[in-house]
């Protein structure tokens, strides 16, 4: 074979590589996902919220939101804060304002379609300065089932539910 066909061979099979694994890529296919998450009642300053999917064995996979802007209490959510420090994520796109008690949060998050029905969970860990802080406060299987259900928490979310 001369070296220009070994050359062309060589970026024939270069393409037809990158073209698999481009194919592939577009499998997977981002939903969009609404989440409403409400947060109870209750005396004191607003809420800092983490949401994040847990993936089938119940561990972190990627934060979706922060509710609260200012870093500095993040560590206030200790749970979440461990995951996050042992598997970084650029936060500034996915952060927002606190969340008054008695306020919801609407989200609109893609999220991969290959996790539904796939054992992956949305967990919400909540904090409030000088109260109680809820490293689970709800946990929800992220299925297709259970889009439009509310799920209570047991901390300072009343619930969440979240459609496709």
């Amino acid at each position: 074979m001369s070296h220009s066909a070994t050359s062309l061979n060589k970026l024939s099979r270069f393409f037809g590589a990158s073209l698999i694994a481009l194919c592939a890529a577009q499998s997977a296919q981002a939903v969009e996902t609404t989440i409403l998450v409400q947060i109870n009642e209750y005396e004191g300053e607003k809420a800092y919220f983490s949401l994040y999917l847990v993936d089938p064995d119940g561990r972190y996979d990627r934060t979706l939101w922060v509710s609260g802007d200012e870093t500095k209490y993040f560590p206030d959510m200790p749970r979440w804060f461990r995951y996050l420090s042992r598997n970084a994520q650029e936060l500034d796109a996915i952060t927002g304002a606190s969340t008054g008690a008695g306020d919801r949060a609407v989200l609109t998050i893609e999220i991969d379609e290959s996790l539904i029905d796939a054992g992956y969970a949305l967990r919400v860990e909540t904090a409030v300065e000088d109260r109680e802080n809820y490293d689970e406060d709800v946990e929800v299987d992220l299925t297709t089932d259970n889009q439009g259900t509310k799920f209570e928490g047991s901390g300072y979310v009343r619930y969440i539910r979240y459609k496709f």
